[in-house]
C-alpha cells in the first residue's frame, strides 16, 4: 500500500508542474525554478525538497497533552482569516496524494495531522498569568481605605460605684472620667454611634442599700451619633454612689448594641472602672457572653488606678471579653487609652475591609483572565476545525478521498477537538479551583492578623 505524503514538492514547482510548464524549460528554466523554491520555502514550509531530491511529507505527531500542544509549531497558514484561497494553500493542498480507497486508519490519520500542521494556531499558556499567594501584612502606619463597615458604635460602660469619689490630684476619678469622656466623644467620627451606660449610681456603699445600688445599671445615653448637650446633659443625671455590679453591666451592654451584627458592623466597649465586682455576679463569665454574642465587639478595659487583686480581677474580665486591659493613674493616661484604642482599632479594622476586598477582586480578575485564554483556545480550534473542513472538501472534490473517507476524517476531526476542549476546560477549573483556594486562604491569614492585633 502506498504511505500517503510520499513526494511533495515546493508549492511554485508544483504549480509549474500543474500548469503543463515542463520540457521547454532546459537547464536555465531549471536553476530559476530552484532559486523560486528557495525563495518560497519560508512561507510554506511544510515543502520539503524539489524537483530534483524529492522526499517524503512530514508533519509531528499530533499534540496531546498540554506541552506538546505549547511545543508543536505554529502552522505556515495559522491566520484568523478563515479563507484559504491563496496560491501557498492551493499548492500545499495540491501536493496531498490521493489515498488509497483501502487505506488503513492510520494513513487517513496522517492526511488529518497534515492539515493539522498547517493551520495549527499559537495557543496562550493559561498558567503563565497565576501568580502566587503573598503573605498578608498588616497595615501600615498611614494610608487609607475606600472600605467601612456599615457603622461604628462604640459604648462606654462606666463604673459609679462610691469609689469613683476618692480624688486622684485636685479632682475625683468620676470628674477626670466624665471629662475625659466628653472629650473622647467629640473627637469620633462623625458617622458613629456612642452610648454610655453607667452602673452603681444610687444608693450608698452600706449593705441596707445594697440591694438597690447593685440593680442600679442604666443607659443614660443610647447608641445615636455624638450630641455635645445631650451627652453633657446625661452625664449631670448621675454621680459616685454605691456598689459594683460590674457583671450585669456586660450583660446590659449586649443588649444595648444588638441591633448593630458584628458580621457588618464595628463595635466597641470600653470599661472604665476603678474596682472590682461587688455584687457577687461573675463578670469573667458575662464577658465571655459578650465575646461570643452577635454583637462581636472588641472590649477594652481600663482600670482607674486599680492596684492588687482588683487588677487582677479586671484583666481576667479582659481576656475572657478577647480584649485588652490597661491600667491608668492620670486623666491623659486615661484619654490617650480612649483615643489609642479607636485609632489603632479603625485602622485596623479599614486595613480588614480592605484587604478582604483586594482578595476578591484579584480572585475575580484571574478568573476572568482564565476563562478568557480559554475562550481564545475554543475560538483557535473553531478557526482550525473550519480550514480543515474547507481543506478536506477540496481534496474531496478532487477525488482525492472517498465519501468514507471523508466521513472518517470529519467524525476524527470532531473527537480530536472535543479532547482538546476537554483540556482547556479542566486546566481552566483546576487553576481557577487553586486561585480559589489561594483566596481562602489569604482570607484566613486576614482574619487570624485581625483577631490577634483587634480581638485579643
Amino acid at each position: 500500500m502506498r504511505k500517503l505524503f510520499r513526494i511533495l514538492f515546493a508549492p511554485l514547482l508544483i504549480g509549474s508542474i500543474i500548469s503543463g510548464c515542463s520540457a521547454s524549460g532546459g537547464e536555465d528554466d531549471k536553476q530559476v525554478q530552484k532559486q523560486e523554491v528557495k525563495k518560497e520555502k519560508a512561507d510554506a514550509d511544510q515543502a520539503v525538497g524539489n524537483a530534483d531530491n524529492p522526499s517524503k511529507l512530514e508533519s509531528p505527531p499530533l499534540p496531546v497533552s498540554l506541552e506538546e500542544i505549547f511545543s508543536y509549531p505554529e502552522g505556515s497558514f495559522s491566520s484568523e482569516d478563515l479563507s484559504i484561497d491563496t496560491s501557498d494553500t492551493e499548492a500545499a493542498l495540491n501536493a496531498v496524494p490521493a489515498v488509497p480507497e483501502d487505506a488503513s486508519d492510520e494513513e487517513i490519520k496522517e492526511l488529518f495531522g497534515y492539515l493539522y500542521s498547517l493551520y495549527k494556531m499559537e495557543y496562550q499558556d493559561p498558567r503563565a498569568i497565576m501568580e502566587s499567594a503573598s503573605e498578608v501584612e498588616g497595615p501600615e502606619s498611614e494610608g487609607g481605605s475606600q472600605e467601612s463597615p456599615a457603622s461604628f458604635n462604640v459604648e462606654i460602660v462606666l463604673d459609679a460605684s462610691g469609689s469613683m469619689a476618692n480624688k486622684l490630684g485636685s479632682k475625683t476619678r468620676m470628674e477626670l472620667a466624665k471629662e475625659s469622656i466628653k472629650e473622647f466623644a467629640s473627637s469620633l467620627p462623625e458617622e458613629a454611634n456612642i452610648s454610655l451606660r453607667v452602673y452603681g449610681h444610687k444608693g450608698t456603699g452600706s449593705d441596707s442599700d445594697k440591694k438597690m445600688s447593685c440593680s442600679s445599671n442604666e443607659l443614660v445615653y443610647p447608641p445615636q451619633p455624638y450630641n455635645e448637650g445631650e451627652l453633657n446633659s446625661a452625664l449631670d443625671k448621675f454621680n459616685p454612689a454605691g456598689w459594683t455590679p460590674l457583671a450585669q453591666s456586660l450583660i446590659e451592654a449586649q443588649k444595648d448594641l444588638a441591633q448593630f451584627e458584628g458580621q457588618d458592623n464595628k463595635n466597641m466597649v470600653y470599661v472604665v472602672s476603678d474596682g472590682i465586682e461587688t455584687c457577687d455576679g461573675n463578670p469573667v463569665e458575662a464577658a465571655k457572653d459578650l465575646k461570643d454574642s452577635g454583637v462581636a465587639p472588641v472590649v477594652n478595659i481600663i482600670g482607674f488606678d486599680v492596684k492588687g487583686k482588683d487588677q487582677q480581677q479586671l484583666e481576667e474580665v479582659a481576656k475572657a471579653a478577647g480584649g485588652t486591659y490597661q491600667n491608668v493613674t492620670s486623666q491623659q493616661q486615661l484619654q490617650n487609652e480612649l483615643n489609642k484604642a479607636v485609632e489603632e482599632s479603625l485602622k485596623w479594622r479599614t486595613w480588614y475591609y480592605e484587604e478582604r476586598m483586594n482578595s476578591l477582586e484579584d480572585f475575580n480578575t484571574q478568573k476572568l483572565d482564565i476563562r478568557s485564554i480559554k475562550n481564545d483556545w475554543v475560538k483557535n480550534h473553531n478557526i482550525e476545525k473550519a480550514k480543515i473542513t474547507t481543506s478536506l472538501s477540496q481534496i474531496k472534490q478532487k477525488g482525492k478521498i472517498t465519501d468514507e473517507q471523508l466521513s472518517q476524517l470529519t467524525d476524527f476531526r470532531d473527537d480530536y477537538y472535543k479532547s482538546q476542549r476537554q483540556v482547556i476546560d479542566d486546566l481552566a477549573n483546576v487553576l481557577i479551583d487553586a486561585k480559589q483556594s489561594d483566596m481562602e486562604s489569604i482570607r484566613q491569614q486576614i482574619d487570624e492578623l485581625y483577631e490577634k492585633n483587634v480581638s485579643n
